[in-house]
């Protein structure tokens, strides 16, 4: 097997180039004072050795890569899927590319995921913050152009594309105390997400005298909220389940099927964003339906402008309205149980 070829070194760069290491550093990282002359000889000594992805060796050229960063919390959820597919395409037509982030919903993976991408020195960030927002509001003000779509970072002055999520939520928490339940849980997300905040706000606007509110909070995945559905059906009295999100969601209705109940003679369930599978299962899902579609798209447009210089006078903040599509999951509740 033929060796391996060396990968080149600022040291070779420097030698290349007919400048110190320092200097490479500087041009590098675009810190300090650099001839224009030497800078060009570090460019093509960087081209020429293959010292560093080409993305980077056209940023050099070029301040900024031809890129934007998409950096969201959960690949797993079908929504994050989505929202690639709609901020891409704006992005696409402007000649622009994506480098997808997965963070899992961790704020040290988010810390080192944005570290990389500002390594590339990207034309822009979109993000949907993780867990924590420590790492975040510190970190990004270190890219020029950010929009923040479906989650937001408290304190933190950039556009943001999102829907009404307290009062889709509210909605979706009526639509159960109509039916005529009394006991109704909000399975949620991570404590500390705006999502989680706001979606939590509307589930207690709705409640009134009469009515027993219970909150779960969970990481957010179909494995927790199976588990949070199984404590509650455990610990008895709910009657009817909101779902954080579309995984969650999923976990709570194959902890009703586990349980050898059924929905909605025994538990009524409504979900928060509509998926294709909520239409095609038996009985199908009540959910809250996004506008994913119409989010990405502003988000790309957005970062798009953001790249182009057409920064507003004021900060967008962008609020996409939310929709309950009603199906079969709920009901009323069994007698005995109001």
């Amino acid at each position: 097997m033929p060796a391996r070829p060396k990968r080149a070194t600022v040291h070779d760069v420097a030698e290349a180039a007919g400048v110190s290491s320092q200097t490479v550093s500087r041009v590098l990282n675009e810190r300090g004072y650099v001839s224009e002359d030497a800078r060009r000889r570090v460019v093509e000594a960087v081209e020429r050795l293959g010292y560093a992805p080409n993305v980077l060796g056209r940023s050099l050229r070029s301040t900024r890569s031809p890129m934007v960063g998409l950096a969201v919390s959960d690949i797993g959820n079908p929504f994050y899927a989505r929202l690639h597919r709609a901020i891409e395409k704006p992005l696409r037509d402007a000649g622009l590319s994506v480098l997808l982030l997965n963070c899992d919903d961790d704020p040290e993976l988010e810390a080192a995921q944005l570290d990389l991408l500002a390594s590339y020195r990207p034309a822009g960030l979109v993000l949907s913050p993780a867990t924590g927002t420590r790492f975040s509001a510190r970190q990004v003000g270190t890219f020029e152009n950010v929009v923040l779509v479906s989650r937001t970072i408290a304190g933190l002055d950039v556009p943001t594309v999102v829907t009404n999520e307290t009062e889709a939520f509210g909605q979706a928490a009526e639509e159960l105390f109509a039916a005529g339940h009394r006991r109704v849980a909000a399975v949620l997300g991570p404590e500390g997400v705006s999502t989680t905040r706001l979606r939590e706000a509307g589930f207690r606007q709705a409640v009134s005298a009469g009515r027993e509110p219970v909150v779960r909070y969970t990481e957010g995945t179909s494995a927790a909220g199976r588990a949070a559905m199984r404590e509650l059906l455990d610990t008895g009295g709910v009657t009817a389940v909101l779902g954080f999100n579309v995984p969650v969601t999923e976990g709570i209705l194959v902890a009703v099927r586990e349980a050898g109940l059924h929905v909605p003679e025994d538990v009524s369930v409504v979900g928060f964003t509509d998926a294709g599978w909520m239409s095609a299962v038996y009985p199908a899902v009540t959910a809250v339906s996004q506008p994913v579609e119409e989010m990405g798209r502003l988000a790309g447009e957005l970062i798009v402008a953001m790249t182009r210089g057409g920064r507003p006078r004021e900060t967008p903040h962008l609020v996409v309205p939310g929709a309950l599509v009603r199906r079969e999951s709920v009901g009323p509740p069994r007698e005995g149980t109001r």
